[in-house]
């Protein structure tokens, strides 16, 4: 898959966590609060904890990320950013998520929040 952000897509939404209900024309993001949320609740940590690691984390992917190098997250998939030859030409944001075994996937869609609580 890839994905091409404006540079005025990208700054509309760098900050965005004010729980604005999105308009029409905007996609569906999944939040940072959804993220530290069900991260908190996941680990037993608490929300300001899990933002600081959070916080930590991604800004040290996006860093290692713009200075050329892709990222591998086994559980998450993989993420490049290739920068064309062509002058003047966006860069190329590309994702590939990682494949998940059919356990995992039969305990997501039987309502389990973890595979292993479908053991």
């Amino acid at each position: 898959m890839t994905e091409q952000l404006p540079e005025d897509e990208i700054a509309q939404d760098e900050g965005h966590d004010s729980g604005a209900e999105a308009d029409q024309d905007t996609p569906d993001f999944v939040r940072k609060r959804e993220i530290v949320a069900y991260t908190a609740e996941q680990t037993g940590q608490s929300k300001a904890d899990v933002r600081a690691i959070l916080d930590a984390a991604f800004a040290f992917m996006r860093a290692e990320l713009l200075e050329g190098k892709d990222l591998h997250y086994p559980t998450f998939g993989k993420v490049r950013i290739k920068y064309p030859n062509r002058e003047g030409a966006d860069p190329i944001f590309r994702v590939i998520p990682a494949k998940q075994d059919a356990n995992a996937l039969q305990a997501m869609e039987d309502g389990a929040d973890s595979p292993d609580e479908a053991d």
